[in-house]
């Protein structure tokens, strides 16, 4: 599966029935809607539905790496400062990897999880 920022191969990260997808150029994570309610759930978050966003439509966010229609950009966090993409076929969603440079070099399942739930946790705040 490639990564639709970069285009390369993304690493595949496996753990309690589900598998995720990090790109280690960008460090962006590719995870399927349903594990990530699951992991907002224990990470005592409301699900994805309830945590809103508003769509930007203007914005060409890529194509989905597992069946290569148009993602989608939602906005949400203070002042619309964070986004995630989706694909409106499979509802996989794409977070954007760290900033440059704060890049891990191998992240576990339970650490991608973390960072899922930690980015949902900013991108809640209105």
């Amino acid at each position: 599966m490639d990564c639709p920022r970069c285009s390369v191969e993304m690493t595949e990260i496996a753990g309690d029935d589900s598998v995720m997808q990090r790109c280690s150029d960008c460090g962006g994570i590719w995870v399927d809607n349903s594990d990530v309610n699951r992991f907002l759930v224990h990470g005592n978050l409301p699900a994805l539905t309830a945590i809103g966003g508003w769509l930007n439509a203007e914005v060409m966010a890529g194509l989905c790496p597992a069946c290569q229609v148009d993602l989608v950009e939602i906005e949400g966090g203070e002042k619309k400062s964070l986004h995630y993409d989706t694909c409106e076929s499979c509802g996989g969603i794409w977070v954007d990897g760290p900033e440059e440079g704060d890049i891990a070099e191998s992240v576990d399942w339970k650490g991608a999880a973390k960072e899922i739930v930690g980015f949902y946790r900013r991108f809640a705040k209105k």
